[in-house]
Formats: C-alpha cells, structure tokens, sequence
C-alpha cells in the first residue's frame, strides 16, 4: 500500500474548532500521513510562531493513533492578503508538482477544506487539471453546515483543546469524503489519445501516456507500446508486449520454415495499408520493392517446392560481401529460365521481384504467373520513378502511372499471399481490432 502525503493550507479553524478535529487534523486522523505540509498564510504564521499549536497537536494525534508524521511547514510571511485565486492556483501548483516529484511513491492528499474560499478553489481546480491522480478531500463541519463557532485565535490552549476534543473517541463519526469529480485534463488528454491512436499515431499516444502516467492503465499502455512496435516494424518486441497482457496481436498460423518470413510479410502489408490511409505513398510506393521480393520467396518455397534460400551466396569483399542469386548455385532448369529472361544470359545478382519473377513463370500457376507480372509492373511503372524524382505523389498521379490506386494495389498483395498461405478472414483487420481494443481501455475510468 502507498504511503499518503498531504497537502494542506491552514485556515482559522485549524487545528480545532467547536471541540472537534479541524479540517488538516481530521484527515491526519483518517488517513494517517507519512508527512505533511502545511501552507501558512501571514496570519496563520503568526499563530504558528506564537505556540507551534498545528505541530504540537499534530504531535499528539500521532501518539494517540500510534503512527510517525513529519510535518514541513511552507510559511508566507508576506502573504497577508489571502483571497487572490491566480496567485494561489499558481503558487498550490508548484508546490503541489514539488511534493509529487520528490515523493513519486506516494498518493498525494488536497485538503479542499481549510484555508480560505479562494485556497479552496484553487486546490479543487488542481485537483481537476493534474497530470497526475490526486485525492482531493473535504471534511463536513460537524453540524453539517456553515462553521459558525469561533475559531480559537491567541488565547488557543492546545491541552483543553485536545481533552475536550469529541473527536478523540473511538466511535467517532469519519467526516472525510474523497471529492470524486472526475479529472478534466486527463479527460481531454484520452480523447487526444483516441484521435492519435486512430491515426495509428501510437508514438504521440505513447507520449500522451508519459504525462498523465496515473489515470492510463497498464493494459493500455502496453497495447499503445505493442502498436507503436509493430509500425516500426519490431515484430517480436510487439507480441512480446501484446502477450504480457494475453493480447494475441496476429491470427497468422505456420509451420514453414518460412515462418518467420511469412509473418513478416503479412506484417508489412499491414504497414502499408497505414501508409495508404495516412496519404504516405511516396513511402508506400517505395516499400513495393521488398515485399514483392518476400512474396516471390515464399510462393517459391511453398507452393513450388523451391528454397530460394539454397542458392543465394555472399559474394565480393570481406567488407563489402552482398547476398547474390549465383548461378554456379541453381539446377538447369531454374538457370536456364534466368538466361531466358535477360539479355546476354543472367548475371549474379542481389535478390529481387525482377530475378524471381521468371522462376514463378516457370513453376507457378497461371492465375499467380499473371498476379505477379501485375505487381511486377507496378513496381516497374511507379516505384522506380517514385525512388529517383521528386515528385508528389497522390491517388491520381499512382492511377496515371500504374493503372491501379493504393486500395487495388494492396488487395493485389493480400491476395498475393493468399496464393501462399491460408490467411484468416479477419486478420487484415489487425490493426483495427488492436486500435478497437486500445480505445476500449482508455474509456475505462482508472
């Protein structure tokens, strides 16, 4: 359990009143605080130099109750006129964010009910708008009205006062209640939230999430941490996150040895589908290229019995080795549909949609041979020009070069992969599911 803190001002009917705790003590009395610190406006600090009154009976309701209570006085010598909100709303503030940083451990009690109508409204404001969740807390006058008994000032006698206090029974009646209006900042924060996480923003969520670290969930949190891994591609750091909380993040299922390219490739699908929604075709033009070369792969190995992977070979220097599809490598008849291909027979070369392409014409089915020359040529058409011009690029310029926009583009891919695997229904709705779930807990009050 955390340990409590309270923030108090004291006000003229501290630390008693009409033989009953005063505000500050009651909730000492109640929650029974590690430290206190007590606000002093110029005439509470008076009445503090003259019989240390709110320490000392602090002292002995610690002794009473049996429990430690340091008590840090904040004194304001010169504040003599204490009915200015501004100055109270900012002043609270930074010393309220203070206590927060140097006890980051702990919950942080407001007293809403000492001191006068403007520290009251300040701290109720604080309460409202922290980063942080604060506990905010009145306590009821005895009689359940306007405190009309007069406050005891210089002729205060601390000992009466704690003989004759009807508070010190053990069947006293708890007057404390925990003022439960909900914290607006934290509110608007989360519909900022929401907005981002639509977006697929999950970088700006994440830090959102660092401001108001109090009212996020852990569940949420990490959801919002798994979706910003997973745009960035670090697949295993995003399950790894999604499973701590028993989130599965893909419904993608393979025993191939290609298992972790396959996943991989229908990841990356999945990140151009955010690319086209957020309007980023440059780079979703740009991104054709290597998951064209993946999907060549994985239909070779899966649906041709060819494991592109034994015939690939570092070549050139130690320091500059790159990975090539060497001929000396390949069986005749995969050899002789690459010399087929290119002029003046095939060459090493680095792996490439344009290099495997004529091994699917010579293995593949028909309705993929003609898939993949589609795609193909929208990497021709497009990518390529895209990757070596300045250019904008938007739905009308890719329809003018390619024939196809950014949704028949992806459903080619999709559709691609589905050629190579079995591919759930629902699992292109990834992305939305985990955005769904995310907002579901963010709505939740914490």
């Amino acid at each position: 359990m955390k340990d409590y803190i309270l923030f108090s001002p004291v006000g003229t009917t501290d630390p008693t009143r009409g033989l009953r705790d005063g505000a500050f003590i009651h909730i000492c009395r109640i929650y029974r605080p590690k430290k206190v610190y007590l606000y002093l406006s110029a005439e509470m600090c008076k009445f503090d130099e003259l019989d240390n009154r709110y320490e000392l009976y602090l002292n002995k309701l610690c002794k009473k109750l049996d429990f430690e209570c340091k008590v840090k006085k904040i004194k304001k010598q010169e504040l003599v006129h204490a009915d200015d909100f501004d100055y109270f709303y900012d002043d609270f503030t930074k010393y309220v964010q203070k206590i927060i940083d140097q006890n980051p451990d702990s919950q942080i009690i407001l007293n809403l009910s000492s001191g006068t109508p403007q520290m009251k409204s300040a701290l109720q404001v604080i309460g409202v708008l922290s980063n942080y969740k604060l506990i905010p807390v009145q306590v009821r006058s005895p009689e359940g009205k306007s405190n009309e008994t007069r406050y005891a000032g210089k002729d205060f006698d601390l000992e009466i006062e704690w003989e004759l206090n009807e508070d010190n029974v053990e069947d006293f009646v708890n007057r404390c209640r925990v003022v439960r209006s909900r914290n607006l900042n934290a509110l608007i924060k989360k519909e900022i939230m929401v907005k981002h996480i639509a977006n697929y923003d999950y970088r700006a969520a994440l830090d959102i999430v660092e401001t108001i670290p109090d009212f996020i969930s852990k569940e949420a949190k990490t959801l919002i941490a798994a979706g910003e891994r997973r745009l960035a591609l670090d697949v295993g750091l995003a399950k790894m996150h999604a499973q701590n909380i028993g989130y599965s993040l893909t419904t993608i299922k393979s025993k191939s040895a290609f298992k972790d390219d396959i996943i991989m490739a229908f990841e990356y699908i999945l990140n151009l589908q955010v690319k086209a929604y957020r309007s980023e075709l440059a780079d979703f033009i740009r991104a054709i290229s290597p998951i064209l070369t993946s999907l060549f792969e994985i239909y070779l190995h899966e649906k041709c019995g060819i494991n592109i992977d034994n015939y690939y070979k570092e070549t050139g220097p130690k320091k500059h080795k790159t990975l090539k599809l060497c001929r000396e490598l390949l069986p005749r008849d995969l050899l002789d549909a690459l010399d087929n291909a290119f002029d003046q027979n095939y060459r090493n070369s680095e792996p490439s949609a344009a290099v495997l392409l004529p091994l699917i014409e010579l293995k593949g089915e028909p309705h993929v041979i003609q898939l993949a020359n589609e795609l193909r040529s929208v990497e021709i058409k497009a990518r390529h020009k895209a990757a070596h011009e300045i250019v904008s690029i938007n739905e009308k310029w890719l329809k003018h070069k390619t024939g196809y926009d950014s949704t028949e583009i992806l459903n080619m891919l999709r559709k691609f992969l589905s050629c190579c695997i079995a591919v759930p229904k629902n699992a292109w709705k990834s992305y939305e599911n985990l955005n769904q779930r995310i907002i579901e807990l963010l709505a939740v009050p914490n």
